[in-house]
C-alpha cells in the first residue's frame, strides 16, 4: 500500500513499488517519460518529478526538491529544494544536501555526500549518514503503518 495526497498530481503511468508517500502539492509529471519509484520512497510537499525519473527504494525526495530526467540509485537523501537535471545519475547511499543543483550528464558516485551549486561531492559517506538516511525513509514507513497504509 502506499500514501497518494489528493492534492498531489501523479500522471496515470507512474509506477510505484511499495510503501510509498506522496505529499501535497508534489507533482510527477510522466507526459514525457516514464516515471519509476522504487519501495519505500517518499515524495515530499511540491517536489517536481518529470521527463524520465527512476528512483530506487529507500530514498527521501525532499521538499521542492526538483528531479528532471535523473536516476538515483537506492539508500538516498535528495535534500529540500535541490535540483537534478536530465540525465543525472546519482549513486546508491548518497546524500544531495539541501539546494544542491546536479547537473545535465553528472554522475555522483555511490556513498557520497554532495553539496553546491554546482554540486560537487565532498565527502564519502560516514556510517553515521547511512544511519542519517535510514532513519530518514524510516520515518516516512512509520507514518504509513499510522495511517493504515503500510504492505509488510
Amino acid at each position: 500500500m502506499s500514501f497518494f495526497h489528493e492534492k498531489s498530481f501523479i500522471g496515470k503511468n507512474v509506477k510505484f513499488g511499495k510503501n510509498c508517500y506522496v505529499a501535497a502539492f508534489a507533482a510527477l509529471r510522466d507526459d514525457e517519460g516514464e516515471i519509476l519509484i522504487g519501495e519505500n520512497c517518499s515524495i515530499q510537499e511540491s517536489c517536481v518529478l518529470h521527463n524520465s525519473v527512476c528512483i530506487g527504494n529507500n530514498v527521501t525526495v525532499g521538499h521542492a526538491a526538483v528531479v528532471h530526467g535523473a536516476t538515483i540509485g537506492n539508500n538516498c537523501i535528495i535534500g529540500i529544494n535541490s535540483t537534478l537535471l536530465t540525465g543525472a545519475e546519482v549513486g546508491e547511499n548518497c546524500i544531495i544536501a539541501a539546494g544542491a543543483l546536479i547537473p545535465e550528464g553528472k554522475e555522483i558516485p555511490a556513498n557520497s555526500v554532495v553539496m553546491g551549486i554546482p554540486g560537487k561531492v565532498v565527502r564519502e559517506c560516514t556510517s553515521d549518514d547511512l544511519e542519517r538516511i535510514k532513519f530518514s525513509y524510516e520515518a516516512y514507513l512509520k507514518k504509513l503503518k499510522g495511517m493504515g497504509k503500510f504492505d509488510e
